[in-house]
């Protein structure tokens, strides 16, 4: 089980007004109020798309993600299993899947792999994007 933290960043996507905000720069500035890390932000700006040639709007639906942010962290049921292949990332700096972890990982997938990405936390995708992608890729080649 995770606990909820992802507070800031939700209340910082809700600060986001989209009726005075015309450009990225404008949200990163909002943003960095609530988020601190460059990195994170810049990952979150990626949500922001034109709705229309002078409307700027978020790709994700922030309402659902708010409401349903406590069903992210719940554990699965314990007889909840996949036999696929599965492949498991994380980051050497972040604690979202810990050496304890593995067992229960492994309970539900059996034939997962677990990966740790160097110089990375929780955003490794954002963090380590090459050591990222060529991880998913050898993944994808098996």
């Amino acid at each position: 089980y995770y606990p909820i933290h992802h507070d800031r960043i939700l209340a910082g996507l809700a600060a986001l007004d989209f009726n005075e905000i015309t450009t990225r720069g404008q949200a990163d500035k909002v943003l960095s109020q609530y988020v601190g890390d460059f990195g994170t932000r810049q990952f979150l700006l990626k949500n922001i798309d034109r709705i229309d040639k002078n409307t700027l709007g978020l790709k994700l639906n922030l309402e659902v993600l708010t409401s349903e942010v406590g069903e992210v962290g719940e554990p699965l049921p314990m007889h909840a299993r996949f036999d696929g292949d599965t492949l498991f990332l994380r980051g050497d700096r972040s604690e979202y899947i810990s050496i304890q972890d593995e067992s229960i990982i492994k309970n539900h997938f059996p034939k997962a792999e677990v990966v740790t990405i160097t110089n990375a936390g929780h955003w490794l995708h954002a963090e380590n994007p090459t050591d990222f992608f060529n991880e998913v890729m050898q993944f994808l080649n098996k």
